[in-house]
């Protein structure tokens, strides 16, 4: 494969797998956002779907990925990971704190009882689900990374 084709099919892919990130959240996000339009951790939400889907693709997609021998761009990211982290351990424990204060169906007092209790379960499991994972993957992204700057680096990557 030549080098052109190889960079078309790293940008085809990468573009694919951002349309499926996005695709995803954007899924994940509409019942909240028709249901629930005041839900205060909107954008944390979208965070960690969009954090724990590109963060787990590069942890086992590196090897096919564009970042694969970008070392100082994957130095950095691991760097950059470190904020994230606690933006997202953050906003984990605002959300359990807001509904400790408030009562657990604050946000769903307004809905049909029905729709009320599936919303209020839906927003605590898929919060709390894309949370921790969003936030596991983010511990391990840079090692991951560090790994993968060390091995290409004693390859002859520079």
């Amino acid at each position: 494969m030549t080098v052109g084709k190889q960079k078309l099919s790293q940008i085809s892919l990468e573009v694919t797998w951002w349309a499926f990130t996005l695709v995803l959240a954007a899924l994940v996000l509409a019942p909240i956002y028709v249901n629930v339009p005041d839900f205060p951790f909107f954008f944390p939400n979208f965070v960690y779907v969009v954090a724990a889907i590109t963060l787990t693709r590069y942890l086992f997609f590196l090897h096919i990925s564009w970042l694969r021998d970008k070392l100082i761009l994957q130095g950095a990211i691991s760097i950059a990971v470190i904020p994230l982290i606690f933006f997202m351990v953050q906003y984990f424990n605002y959300f359990i704190t807001f509904f400790d204060e408030n009562g657990p169906d604050i946000l769903v007092k307004n809905l049909p009882e029905e729709i009320g209790g599936i919303m209020d379960t839906y927003m605590h499991a898929e919060y709390r689900f894309f949370g921790v994972w969003a936030v596991i993957a983010a511990v391990i992204t840079p090692f991951r990374l560090l790994i993968n700057v060390w091995k290409r680096y004693r390859v002859g990557v520079r």
